[in-house]
């Protein structure tokens, strides 16, 4: 199985995910991050990923472009997969996805209006090569 941090669990592509996350026998979200509190979820919600100390195999990211850099960092650091899905990306945080994509994998996606279906066979697929 797959475990997820979902980042930016409570806006609306979060809780999608997090609904689509519980259908699914491969994939679990073990922990969001959300600076807004506003939600129950059925997992853990850190107010920054820094202070998340679950054990995670991907993060999903629907956020926003503030909290990209620091994510980013987080991933690069524990070579943690992310799926990045965040849009209005400055010229500069897409050029730290690029060189984040030289140390981790790093799928970036700028529209997932086609994709809910296709992000979760990807995890699917990771999870192949990911987990044991």
């Amino acid at each position: 199985m797959v475990k997820i941090i979902m980042h930016g669990c409570n806006g609306a592509m979060g809780q999608v995910i997090t609904k689509l996350a519980a259908e699914d026998k491969d994939a679990e979200i073990t922990a969001g991050i959300d600076r807004v509190d506003n939600r129950e979820n059925p997992y853990p919600v850190f107010e920054s990923v820094e202070a998340c100390d679950v054990p995670v195999d991907v993060v999903i990211d629907f956020s926003n472009a503030a909290a990209v850099d620091g994510l980013l960092d987080y991933c690069v650091n524990r070579q943690l997969p992310v799926v990045l899905c965040t849009t209005g990306l400055s010229e500069a945080q897409l050029e730290k996805v690029e060189k984040a994509a030289e140390q981790t994998a790093v799928l970036k996606s700028a529209n997932m209006s086609m994709g809910i279906n296709l992000l979760m066979k990807l995890l699917k697929d990771a999870a192949k090569v990911l987990a044991p």
